[in-house]
């Protein structure tokens, strides 16, 4: 089980999954194991800064940072 922030989208279907290669994959949270593929960081404050600068570089779309135990909650 993971801690911290994630990207997800507005109505909590999807999640940003971050790849080796440095691309941007959505996965579905209607299958509870991408809740652990997810990008996630324990600090909200840098989360921010990384989702301005995705959003920048046109690589996300509109998300929202949430915590990942809200996540797990729902599933």
């Amino acid at each position: 089980m993971l801690y911290g922030y994630v990207f997800c989208d507005p109505r909590r279907s999807r999640v940003v999954m971050l790849t080796k290669e440095g691309k941007v994959k959505y996965l579905s949270l209607h299958i509870k194991e991408n809740i652990n593929k997810a990008f996630c960081l324990r600090d909200i404050s840098t989360m921010k800064t990384l989702y301005n600068s995705l959003r920048k570089k046109s690589l996300i779309h509109e998300m929202d940072i949430v915590d990942i135990q809200e996540l797990y909650g729902k599933n």
